[in-house]
């Protein structure tokens, strides 16, 4: 039977995939319309891609934490 801690890893990490994986499908998008539209890249569009890649680079070093914390929580409980 998986314990909680397990649960809630495996549940945070199908949230990080699911993410990573509509801002790729999302990015993947625009840039193909980027190349049927003949305008050229703005600085807005970047400035909100690099928002987005920092939010994910963030959301990444948290559930790393997480997973740390977890990881240390299962070793103690399987000390005892």
């Amino acid at each position: 039977m998986a314990t909680w801690s397990s649960l809630v890893l495996l549940l945070a990490l199908l949230l990080f995939v699911s993410v990573v994986a509509c801002v790729v499908g999302l990015l993947g998008g625009a840039m193909r319309m980027a190349g049927h539209c003949s305008r050229p890249k703005d600085a807005e569009d970047v400035r909100i891609m690099q928002e987005i890649h920092n939010g994910l680079t963030r959301m990444e070093e948290r559930i790393e934490a997480l997973e740390t914390i977890l990881l240390e929580r299962e070793e103690t409980r399987s000390e005892r």
